[in-house]
């Protein structure tokens, strides 16, 4: 077996392995959290699977499926056309790997990097074999990082969104309307497309359909499975237990959103300065190093390239 295909499949298997462990420890971590924060507000004790079967990413869906409506994307085969991108885009990426091999490219940038001084080719020879092949693993997880971004962008909009919507419901609340009432004149004022109004949407849609209100509150919080959003939804099932007022549990909700908000918007600028440092020490200091560093590295190659040649001699 060659060297630089071995060299590949050790690489790829690693990179697979790291992705997979990875991808499994946050996926129970994230599930865990979200049990945690509603496992004091279950369903009807007595629920059959039917009933279970309503909730969003209940048993009844696959973890795909459920992660693709967590992202937007509920068209009942938009998990297949994920997974075949992903595929094509695979093979896309190994046909040029593939071609920047056959082409000679490769074997160019390899001839290149045995000119280079001071026994450095051995180091960077391996880089330059694994690279294309990398490169190509890269370009197939493009359509997962899209569907990333897409559900990054669901949960920054409805953490935009649910401040104010908040206040506006305690003020009506506060002004005498119920909050069924409330939600409806602000769904009026709302842009159709948001994120937030859609599940409210489908909250209203459960009420009018006979659902309980803490299971429709609960559907609501499963629907997107944003924190904030879900720790409103456990402040008003434990309000409808408790038989107390609703507008005061609005405005405490508010309140606490409005807070949670402005301390992740303090420790977010409070960390600009330590992230700086990653782009400055990439980008930023080589260029100092290399400008009056440069030539004294290079003349050093060289004489230690003439020096283990004449040792060789």
């Amino acid at each position: 077996m060659p060297l630089e295909f071995r060299i590949v499949v050790i690489v790829l298997a690693w990179l697979l392995v790291a992705s997979v462990i990875a991808f499994a420890w946050r996926r129970s971590s994230r599930r865990g959290r979200a049990r945690t924060r509603l496992e004091s507000f279950p369903l009807r004790s007595a629920s059959s699977d039917g009933e279970r079967s309503l909730m969003p990413g209940g048993d009844s869906q696959g973890w795909l499926a459920r992660q693709m409506r967590l992202a937007g994307y509920e068209g009942r085969f938009d998990g297949l056309i994920l997974i075949g991108s992903t595929v094509a885009m695979l093979v896309i990426g190994a046909a040029a790997a593939l071609w920047f091999r056959a082409s000679g490219l490769q074997q160019l940038v390899l001839d290149g990097v045995e000119s280079v001084p001071g026994g450095l080719s051995g180091m960077l020879a391996p880089v330059v074999i694994v690279s294309p092949w990398l490169v190509a693993l890269m370009i197939a997880f493009v359509p997962v990082l899209v569907v990333r971004m897409r559900r990054r962008q669901r949960v920054g909009e409805v953490r935009r969104d649910l401040p104010l919507a908040l206040d506006l419901w305690a003020t009506l609340s506060e002004g005498g309307l119920g909050f069924d009432a409330a939600l409806d004149r602000w769904q009026k004022s709302q842009d159709s497309a948001r994120v937030l109004a859609t599940a409210c949407r489908g909250f209203q849609r459960d009420l009018l359909g006979g659902m309980r209100r803490s299971d429709a509150f609960r559907r609501l919080s499963m629907r997107l499975e944003v924190p904030v959003l879900t720790r409103f939804t456990s402040a008003m099932i434990q309000s409808e237990h408790m038989g107390s007022s609703i507008s005061e549990t609005l405005r405490l909700q508010a309140e606490d959103v409005r807070a949670d908000r402005r301390e992740k918007s303090l420790a977010f600028a409070q960390s600009l300065a330590t992230k700086r440092v990653i782009p400055l020490v990439v980008c930023f200091l080589p260029g100092l190093f290399v400008w009056p560093l440069g030539p004294f590295f290079v003349q050093l190659l060289r004489i230690v390239d003439q020096l283990t040649a004449g040792g060789s001699k």
